[in-house]
């Protein structure tokens, strides 16, 4: 790999995925090789996926994230609090350090899809997408629920990734739920990419190359064919699994962020603030 990337004139780096002196938005591409540490443990595999979320900054629009954890990171060092990465919280880890308070901020996953309607299909979800984890071939349907950025930002990275690429957005355009002047902008750009967008589109299932919509309007059945993967961005589902395991402790429990219900990043900050200068 290295002498055909030498051949084509192409300037590359080898850098290890937790160097915290990489500077990983010098660099206009990162394929990912060899990650061999990070099933060690899960606490080395979550930090791995916290970096391939650090990653997904990098798609086209959405630079600002990076800047917001890396602010959050900057208040944390002058507020002098203390950061264990790599550590899973457990009931028996909380109940050791006997807190008065535990701030419960586990995020969510990937709303899943109904499997036994896509046999024989490739599905997968947006946030698998976004960390380069599936192979979805060259015909991709996007399938967005939600209207928000995460399945334009999809749609628009495998298009320039080479993909044909069809949006069907459950709502009248794509990105109805975004602000009037980044939604525009945004439509005009997968429309310079050539990507096809159709409204008012629900998912119902897919086989080996086909797509099953309903359309929402008049409930008529929409079949898109020749499709190798269907990516589902159908929004986010709320991780409560410590809040179960903590049930009954004897400590203050708040919970903010999208475990409590999915939200933007900018509400689950104003959530950790407000609940902070409460405690």
């Amino acid at each position: 790999l290295h002498a055909a990337l030498a051949s084509l004139g192409v300037e590359f780096t080898l850098a290890v995925w937790n160097d915290p002196t990489v500077e990983w938005d010098r660099f206009d591409a990162c394929l990912i090789r060899t990650t061999w540490d990070y099933q060690e443990s899960p606490a080395q595999r979550d930090l791995f996926v916290s970096w391939a979320d650090r990653v997904a900054q990098l798609i086209p629009g959405r630079a600002e994230f990076g800047g917001l954890i890396t602010n959050l990171e900057r208040e944390l060092d002058l507020a002098g609090v203390v950061v264990r990465k790599g550590a899973p919280v457990t009931r028996a880890v909380v109940e050791a350090a006997r807190p008065d308070a535990v701030v419960i901020a586990t995020g969510a996953r990937a709303h899943p899809h109904d499997a036994e309607r896509c046999e024989g299909a490739q599905v997968t979800d947006a946030w698998r997408v976004l960390r380069d984890e599936v192979n979805v071939g060259s015909r991709v349907v996007v399938s967005d629920w939600r209207g928000d950025w995460i399945g334009m930002g999809v749609a628009e990275k495998l298009a320039r990734a080479g993909c044909q690429v069809r949006l069907a957005v459950n709502g009248p355009l794509a990105g109805h739920m975004l602000q009037l002047y980044l939604r525009d902008h945004w439509n005009g750009v997968l429309h310079g990419l050539g990507i096809a967008v159709t409204p008012f589109l629900r998912f119902y299932g897919a086989d080996s190359d086909s797509a099953y919509f309903e359309h929402g309007v008049s409930g008529a059945p929409v079949v898109l064919e020749e499709v190798d993967t269907v990516v589902i961005a159908h929004g986010q589902a709320s991780e409560t699994a410590l809040e179960a395991e903590l049930a009954g402790i004897e400590a203050e429990v708040h919970m903010i962020g999208d475990c409590l219900s999915p939200r933007t990043a900018e509400e689950a900050v104003y959530e950790g603030l407000v609940l902070g200068a409460r405690l």
